[in-house]
């Protein structure tokens, strides 16, 4: 039993070495596809780098060919229209010139050329000259508006300083007049007041020189303030009515109704 068991283990295992072979071989080996796209590409390949190699030589050969094709037409020779002269370049500074047959009309020409250019570079002198004197006068007439124009703006700005000045100069005047007339009308409101007052005092003082009874008019007679007595019944007792307590109270110096026991007070009667 135990044998049949292992034989049945080992079975196992080897079916499971068996799928991890042939799983690996399946992730190791490529597709056909896969295969026959890079047998594509190395043909293309191929067949690219001939086409690279001559292109690469047709730009090298085509610098080469433009030198040689310059090098020869600078060995050709020169006719110069100017001088119908024909000229060979022999190397790098050494030039040859051969004059080629002229014309009696072609000398007559060059006779009246050199005149007309004489003018011409006469000409072209007095109007650069003209033109730099034009210059100079326009920059003279610039300078001479620009120094006008900084004197006007000066003078109106010294202008505007004055006038500023000048209506500074009137606002504290007012100013300062102003102020006066209302320092002048405060010494006066208070002189006014002050006078006032003086008249009231005045006045108050003559009404009460007036109400002040004439003590020449009077008797006084002593009162010994009694128990249990009071200032409205020594009024009763002396004057009949109660009109007397102002009295009593100014001749003795009281300031309310209280008095006590013993307490001598000075009656005014009228003679």
């Amino acid at each position: 039993m135990n044998r049949v068991q292992k034989s049945d283990k080992e079975n196992d295992q080897a079916g499971e070495l068996r799928s991890r072979v042939e799983r690996h071989k399946a992730k190791s080996m490529p597709k056909r596809s896969k295969t026959h796209q890079n047998k594509k590409k190395k043909s293309k390949v191929k067949f690219k780098f001939p086409i690279i190699k001559a292109l690469a030589l047709f730009f090298i050969l085509l610098p080469i060919g433009f030198y040689s094709l310059y090098s020869y037409l600078q060995k050709l020779p020169v006719q110069d229209p100017k001088t119908d002269q024909i000229v060979f370049e022999n190397g790098e500074d050494a030039k040859e010139t051969i004059p080629t047959t002229a014309t009696a009309k072609d000398l007559k020409g060059n006779d009246e050329k050199e005149p007309s250019k004489a003018e011409a570079k006469k000409e072209k002198e007095e109007a650069k000259a003209k033109a730099e004197a034009e210059a100079r006068k326009q920059q003279a007439k610039e300078e001479e508006q620009a120094k006008k124009k900084a004197e006007e703006n000066a003078k109106a700005e010294q202008e505007a300083k004055e006038k500023a000045k000048a209506e500074q100069e009137a606002k504290d005047k007012a100013k300062a007049e102003q102020e006066a007339k209302e320092k002048a009308r405060a010494q006066q409101l208070a002189d006014e007041k002050a006078k006032r007052e003086a008249a009231e005092k005045k006045k108050v003082a003559q009404n009460a020189q007036a109400e002040k009874p004439d003590k020449d008019e009077y008797k006084v007679v002593l009162h010994t303030v009694q128990p249990q007595e009071t200032l409205f019944r020594i009024s009763m007792n002396y004057y009949k009515s109660q009109e007397g307590i102002a009295l009593i109270q100014e001749w003795n110096g009281l300031n309310g109704n209280e008095i006590s026991k013993g307490q001598v007070l000075k009656i005014p009667i009228k003679k």
